[in-house]
Order: structure tokens, then C-alpha cells, then sequence
């Protein structure tokens, strides 16, 4: 069987002035998986940055062993499947990603999964609707509330309305911005105000008063259609849903019908915790993650029931990303993103395995093949929503270079690496960050004394607030 994975990317992209390296390489991973496989051909179709599938440097791209690759020209949904199909996939597996400005790679990737489906290819990814509602924060707020879900409550501005009088010279008075006003005054304060369209937390402000919202409101930052939420406090999460091919429908796991027809297993992961910034928000260029938290006063199978429906709503077909926040004793749907994350690493170790490997399952569910194995490459199943879960910790570093990252890599318990360098940056922030996930082990103590032997090793990369957080959180584990 031919196994394509694909993704695509609407951005003008530079590899000379952004490098992403991770340890271990995705040559590597994606080598051992085609050794696993070889009665299977796989190829990789897809656009720089190629996250999670291909590593670059320069305008270089290492291929991995055994599989063959292609780099998308682009150009709109219908010249990427034409180039896909050239290739002549059976299955196509989507590896979505994400770049600012927009959260919309999916979309595109979900647009060129109908023409494929339209060609008989068996595709793993989730539909264009779905992608398209998820994108629309308003949209995915209405569906939330319509379907049950716990959520803030929000107001919509509509920015050409709130400014009609600017438009419109007859009219006197804008009755739309007094309702809006009206409306915002009957949230609970704090609010949040985002962009509709914008990428995760990116551009988000904490207002505390209504008279903030009105500064706000009236002031150029204002420039397009915005949701204005209660802020929801409470400790935020994110997990993700992993929707595969269940040809037979059985198995110990909820099926539903799935747009290649058959059925679909929802496969939810428990929660891993992350970090707020100072306005409480989750910055991802600031976050520590840990996890995953089974802990009962968190209502963990509530919440996994939860997301068991949001699956079958949204009819998810690959991997999807929730953000969350348990918010007086209740658990609220923060964000939706159907697509793979930056905790898909993490959530790949927590299964016990690599994502190429997750990926694959897709397109062998998708074949109806799930009985095959890739050797040692499959774990023994186990129950991930258990009592003390193996747990894994991600922190960030500021950037490293080659030798720090090799010596970090080579402690035992130090999993995965990933590094983001923008050469153009001229903020600290913007330069990009390293991304370590570590752990591997039942007791918050046993992550709490790898932090510690980390900071001993690596006194002068290791930055205080990250590492104070960070024991913070396995802190409130080792209370329990």
C-alpha cells in the first residue's frame, strides 16, 4: 500500500532566516517507521516548514530512509492535490500545522482531502466544515453553546457596524454600538477581548472594567471584528482527541459514522496542565506543560465523556487539540484546533509511541489494517486515564546552541528537543525559544529532581521564571 502524509503552508516562508531542529530528527523517526513497515511505500508530500514531517536546514531538506519526498509548490487547494495525486497515494493522512497569522492551514489541508476523496483516495482529515468552524471563534462559541458545552460567555462586535456612523452619513445614531455596550456590560468582569480569526492567544488582552472596554473599543487597536468573553479563572489544560478508522465498528471504544463511511474510534487523552502568564492567559511561547492529571477532584471522566461528544459532533478524523479550563468545579471549552499541536509530542509519549508512528495508525485505520504491527514499535496497551499516570514535563530554554542541545539529548530522561531560531527577530521572545520534554515517571518527585539535575548540568541556560513555574506545578502533584 502507498502511505502519503501531507500538509500545506498559505505563507510566504524563508528558510534562511527560520530554523526549526529537533532531536530526534523526524528523518530518524520517519526511517524507523518505514523499517517497521516494509511491506508498505510511504511518501511525504508537503510545504516548508514541513512541521512534524521533514527536517531542513537551509533550503536542504533530510530525507528520511526509505520514504520518499516531495516539496508542495502551493497555490491554492487544487494545485496541491494534483501534485498529490501525481503521486499516486491509496491513502492520505493530513499532518496539519500552524504558522501566524492565520490558524487556517487546515483548512487548506481539508480542502485538498475532498478533492482527494473525489479521486478514491482513502484520506485521514477532518472535514472543511469542521476546520472552518473551528477557525471562526465566534463560530466555534455559538456551536459550544447550541450543542450543551460549557464556555464563557461572549459578546461578538461586528467592527463595521460599531463604526457604521463613520459610513454612513445619514445616520445620527448608532444603535448597534449601544447594544453591543449594553450587552458587554452584563458579562462578568475581567473580560477577554480576541481577534475572531487570530492564532491562539496571540494578541489577546485582559480588560478589567467596562470603561477599559470602551477605551479599548475606541482606540486603533479596534480594527476589526472582535469577541469580547468573561474571563474564566480556574487552572487551563489541553489534550487532544485522536479519531481513527474502525472498519468493523467494535472494539472497547465509541465508533460514529465518518465521511469515508465505516466508523470511527475517539481515542481522548487525559489533560495535560499549563501555565498562565501574568493576565492569566496561556502564552505559547511561555507555557510549561505537565501531565498527563488523572486527579479525581479535577472530574477527569466528566470531562472525557465530554470530549467523546465533541467528537462525534465535529465528526473529527485525525488529531484535534482542546484547549480547557476547570472553572468553578466545572470543566469550559477555551479552543478547538483540528490539527496537531505543539503538545503532539508530548501526547505521542504518553501513548508510548512516536507521532510518525500515530500517523501511520491513522492511514493503516483508514485501510482497515489495524491489526498490523511494526515490530517492537507497538506498545502493550495500557489505561492512560488510570491512577498516577507516567508523566512528562515540557519546559522552554532560550535558544541553544548545537552542543548544549546534544548534551541536553543525551541525559536519559530527556525525550524530545525542539528548537525555533528566527534570524530576523530583533525581540528576545520572537528569536524563539528550545522546547525540552522530559520525565517518563510515575512520581512528581522523580520530574522534580530531573529539573533539579538539569539546572545543576546547565546553570547558565536555565531561566529562573520557567523553573520556578515548573516546580510550582510538580509541587501541587507531590501535595497530593
Amino acid at each position: 500500500m502507498r502511505i502519503l502524509f501531507y500538509s500545506s503552508c498559505s505563507n510566504h516562508f524563508d528558510p534562511n532566516i527560520v530554523h526549526i531542529k529537533t532531536m530526534p530528527s523526524w528523518a530518524d523517526e520517519w526511517s524507523a517507521v518505514a523499517k517497521a513497515f516494509p511491506q508498505h511505500q510511504f511518501v511525504i508530500a508537503t510545504m516548508l516548514p514541513a512541521m512534524f514531517l521533514l527536517d531542513y536546514d537551509k533550503e536542504a531538506v533530510a530525507k528520511p530512509d526509505g520514504v520518499e519526498c516531495k516539496l508542495l509548490s502551493g497555490g491554492g487547494a487544487q494545485k496541491i492535490a494534483d501534485e498529490i495525486l501525481a503521486l499516486k497515494p491509496d491513502v492520505a493522512v493530513a499532518a496539519s500545522f500552524w504558522l501566524t497569522p492565520y490558524d487556517w492551514l487546515g483548512l487548506q489541508d481539508a480542502m485538498v482531502g475532498d478533492i482527494l476523496r473525489g479521486r478514491g483516495v482513502r484520506v485521514v482529515c477532518h472535514s472543511a466544515r469542521t476546520q472552518a468552524l473551528c477557525f471562526d471563534k465566534k463560530a466555534t462559541s455559538d456551536f459550544l453553546k447550541r450543542n450543551g458545552f460549557k464556555c464563557a460567555d461572549s459578546v461578538y462586535v461586528d467592527y463595521d457596524l460599531f463604526w457604521a456612523q463613520r459610513k454612513k452619513s445619514e445616520v445620527r445614531d448608532n444603535v448597534y454600538r449601544e447594544y453591543v455596550l449594553r450587552q458587554i456590560e452584563r458579562l462578568h468582569f475581567p473580560v477577554i477581548i480576541k481577534d475572531t480569526t487570530g492564532l491562539s492567544s496571540y494578541g489577546m488582552e485582559v480588560l478589567p472594567t467596562i470603561g477599559a472596554v470602551r477605551g479599548y473599543l475606541d482606540s486603533k487597536k479596534f480594527n476589526s471584528s472582535r469577541l469580547v468573553e468573561e474571563f474564566l479563572d480556574g487552572p487551563q489544560f489541553g489534550t487532544e482527541i485522536h479519531c481513527t478508522q474502525d472498519q468493523d465498528g467494535g472494539g472497547d471504544v465509541k465508533a460514529l459514522q465518518d465521511l469515508n463511511g465505516g466508523g470511527l474510534c475517539v481515542d481522548v487523552f487525559p489533560p495535560l496542565l499549563y501555565s498562565v502568564n501574568q493576565y492569566g492567559i496561556c502564552s505559547p511561547k511561555q507555557s510549561v506543560k505537565l501531565g498527563p492529571l488523572t486527579l479525581s477532584r479535577y472530574k477527569c471522566q466528566e470531562l472525557r465523556g465530554e470530549l467523546e461528544r465533541l467528537a462525534r459532533l465535529l465528526q473529527f478524523e485525525g488529531s484535534a487539540q482542546v484547549d480547557l479550563v476547570f472553572h468553578k468545579e466545572q470543566w469550559h471549552i477555551i479552543e478547538i484546533n483540528p490539527r496537531l499541536s505543539g503538545s503532539s509530542a508530548a501526547i505521542a509519549l504518553i501513548k508510548g509511541k512516536t507521532l510518525p508512528r500515530i500517523l501511520t495508525d491513522f492511514a493503516l485505520g483508514a485501510a482497515g489494517l489495524q491489526a498490523q504491527d511494526g515490530g517492537d514499535s507497538v506498545p502493550q496497551k495500557e489505561d492512560l486515564w488510570r491512577k498516577n499516570p507516567t508523566l512528562y514535563l515540557n519546559i522552554k530554554f532560550p535558544n541553544l546552541n548545537a552542543e548544549q542541545m546534544k548534551a541536553l539529548y543525551q541525559l536519559p530522561y530527556v525525550r524530545y528537543l525542539c528548537q525555533t531560531d528566527n534570524d530576523a527577530a530583533k525581540q528576545r521572545r520572537e528569536m524563539g525559544f528550545c522546547e525540552i520534554l522530559f520525565g517518563g515517571s510515575e512520581r512528581p518527585q522523580d520530574l522534580s529532581d530531573q529539573l533539579d539535575d538539569i539546572k545543576r548540568r546547565f546553570p547558565d541556560i536555565v531561566e529562573p521564571g520557567f523553573f520556578e513555574t515548573a516546580k510550582k506545578m510538580l509541587g501541587s502533584l507531590l501535595k497530593d
